[in-house]
């Protein structure tokens, strides 16, 4: 996998395409990516130019090239093409973009709602789950992804075991209980929320990963909620608080 990285402190009146930096450490495949970087007003744009078969962008930033390196945001690729708009207080180190050939969490739970509400238009999300089957250090592109949805009285449970898959759904007369609806679409992606979990100390690790929002009081937004060897930790979708279950 080819990373390429360039500084941002360079932009002050100019656009420009980017210096490769190929970071060793990363296990190379056939995919690369062209950064350039443009004035757009008072903030910058981050322009990916990604291999055909690339599906979707990883955006990571830090201060120094030594990293820690942490997440920022995820682009689909249109066209060979995926941008970031960057604000002027984050233009202050260095940018990489992670290529992908495979859509990330929420657009494939995106995929599966979209099936679902084709069959029940009043079908309202509850909870997604990553199933995966073992610790895992970020999101495996090719797990299967859980949507659980509310209709009426009863409930869908819908499966994508892995990206592009046929949607096996089940349905149940029961109601699911615990959780509330949540707001379509989600704020943030997992990608970042898997940096906040490092970045408070919890490590990378995770063996069971929920997104959902409990019914309990002080929950006011859906969380991503990590199995991780330290307990449950939850990160907030619109506040990117971090913080463990008791």
């Amino acid at each position: 996998m080819n990373i390429f990285s360039g500084s941002l402190r360079q932009m002050k009146s100019l656009s420009f395409t980017l210096c490769a930096a190929l970071l060793a450490a990363v296990p190379m495949t056939s995919s690369e990516v062209r950064l350039e970087l443009r004035l757009a007003g008072p903030s910058i744009d981050a322009l990916a130019h990604c291999d055909e078969g690339t599906h979707r962008v990883v955006w990571q930033a830090t201060e120094t090239l030594g990293g820690p390196w942490r997440s920022v945001g995820t682009s689909t690729v249109t066209n060979g093409l995926a941008s970031l708009s960057l604000s002027p207080t984050a233009a202050s180190g260095f940018l990489r973009a992670l290529p992908k050939p495979t859509p990330g969490f929420l657009e494939r739970l995106g995929r599966i709602r979209d099936q679902v509400r084709e069959s029940w238009a009043e079908a309202a999300l509850l909870e997604a789950h990553l199933l995966v089957t073992d610790w895992t250090e970020g999101y495996p592109d090719s797990v299967a992804v859980r949507g659980v949805f509310s209709i009426g009285d009863g409930t869908v449970t819908a499966i994508e075991n892995a990206p592009g898959e046929d949607v096996a759904i089940s349905i149940s007369n029961m109601p699911w209980m615990g959780s509330q609806v949540m707001q379509w679409p989600i704020a943030m992606e997992l990608d970042i929320a898997e940096s906040r979990l490092q970045e408070a100390g919890f490590g990378s690790t995770y063996r069971t990963l929920t997104l959902r929002q409990p019914v309990y009081p002080g929950m006011v937004e859906p969380y991503w909620i990590f199995g991780t060897r330290s307990g449950f930790v939850f990160v907030g979708s619109k506040s990117q608080s971090v913080k463990q279950s008791n």
